[in-house]
């Protein structure tokens, strides 16, 4: 009695376990531009339900969960050496760990003085909303036919809550400079979410800015 008690255990796990593969399916696919390994529910394809990872090469880039479509749970973004630069929970819209760069910088659009306790804004996604937000920059065709090495400024303008509302790029070189607006009709529903700045625990609108260079023409 005690083994076919056992059998039928295993049979009920076996069985349960099957139902559960068996309702999604994972593939290989593309986001945007990335590779991405996701899981998709059988009944309902397009759905993403289930684990998903952002692939850089053969590294994984971002992983987290999904459920009826809608990300859920801590999502782990990595960086160089597979390490992990952020940790966001979208369960309770909350950033848990950022790391910070150097070549990003961030501003308050409230008067700061020394001591005051400031939370820095930050792109939910880290690197890899970072990369699509990007993508939308297309160098002037003076710059595309220039020589030599630009400064580039990617300039994110947020309001309180952390929402984007203003996306300028400004590339400059000791003869040139080209301020110019990304339309935000461009932009997907992803690129406007933000974690917001923090003075004193109130949430303030803020700017970030990334620090790159665009390097074209002849290398020496």
């Amino acid at each position: 009695m005690k083994t076919y008690l056992i059998l039928l255990l295993i049979s009920i796990c076996s069985l349960a376990k099957a139902q559960k593969s068996d309702s999604t399916y994972t593939r290989y696919g593309f986001h945007r531009g990335l590779n991405v390994h996701l899981t998709e529910l059988k009944s309902k394809r397009g759905v993403l339900n289930g684990e998903y990872k952002i692939l850089s090469g053969k590294k994984v880039g971002a992983i987290g969960m999904y459920q009826n479509d809608k990300k859920v749970g801590r999502w782990q973004y990595f960086g160089a050496k597979d390490s992990i630069i952020q940790v966001y929970n979208y369960s309770t819209n909350k950033l848990e760990y950022n790391k910070l760069d150097q070549h990003i910088t961030f501003t308050v659009n409230e008067p700061v003085k020394e001591g005051d306790i400031i939370t820095p804004p930050a792109k939910i996604g880290s690197s890899v909303g970072y990369f699509l937000l990007t993508r939308y920059f297309k160098p002037p065709y003076i710059v595309q036919k220039g020589n030599g090495e630009f400064d580039l400024k990617y300039i994110f303008s947020l309001d309180e809550n952390g929402k984007l509302i203003k996306y300028e790029t400004e590339i400059t070189s000791t003869s040139y400079h080209n301020l110019e607006e990304i339309s935000l009709k461009r932009l997907e529903p992803e690129d406007f979410d933000f974690s917001p700045a923090q003075l004193h625990g109130n949430k303030v609108s803020s700017k970030i800015q990334i620090n790159s260079f665009v390097r074209v023409g002849k290398r020496n």
